[in-house]
């Protein structure tokens, strides 16, 4: 009884830690090998930290809170890899001309994973990025923005067992599902697609 209460009281401690903007969930390990396999070198992570980028992603370039890679002016290019903030709300300001991201948000906040996806998606129709691969564990997304159904989708099998970013602590027992969705390079033929079809399908459905 007392070891099911310690396990209880240390999982619920760190469920309230996650909803600090300077604690988030990053890639699960278990994943990084399709990454890998698919995109190769990544040139930009526009959602990291430096020690996540370090240890997991190695993207060429990333953008850290600090450098607010979802406002930033500079272009999305190459090969963009994106997991953007698990929690959190995301508001526009026609004023300001930028996003804002914090823990609450008011009349037509969105979630954080609309606002990355919709600027992922952007520097991809403006053929800045080659190639992109975005993953979620927002569900609300499936229904706020069909669009994303327009892409290859992969929904894994198994609950994302993510990692906590500053001290990389994992559940026993992960507590959601996550999904990809990829941006394929410029082909005429359906070559790409086919290809992530085949390195993700080991994992989960693939969707499209």
């Amino acid at each position: 009884m007392k070891k099911s209460y310690e396990t209880f009281r240390r999982n619920f401690e760190n469920a309230k830690r996650i909803w600090n903007l300077e604690e988030d969930w990053i890639t699960p390990v278990e994943y990084l090998p399709y990454i890998d396999a698919l995109l190769g070198d990544i040139d930009l992570d526009p959602c990291s930290t430096e020690k996540a980028n370090k240890d997991f992603i190695h993207a060429k370039n990333f953008y850290t809170k600090k450098e607010d890679g979802l406002n930033t002016e500079i272009a999305w290019t190459g090969k963009v890899y994106c997991f953007p903030p698990t929690y959190g709300r995301c508001s526009y300001s026609k004023k300001r001309g930028s996003w804002r991201w914090s823990l609450r948000g008011g009349a037509g906040a969105m979630s954080p994973s609309i606002a990355w996806f919709r600027r992922l998606e952007k520097e991809w129709k403006l053929r800045n990025i080659y190639e992109g691969l975005f993953f979620s564990c927002n569900h609300e997304m499936m229904r706020a923005y069909p669009d994303m159904w327009d892409y290859p989708i992969c929904i894994p099998t198994n609950r994302a067992n993510l990692i906590k970013g500053n001290d990389y602590y994992r559940f026993d027992n992960p507590f959601t599902w996550g999904f990809f969705i990829y941006l394929p390079p410029p082909s005429l033929s359906v070559e790409p697609a086919e290809r992530f079809r085949d390195i993700f399908s080991n994992i989960g459905k693939i969707i499209n």
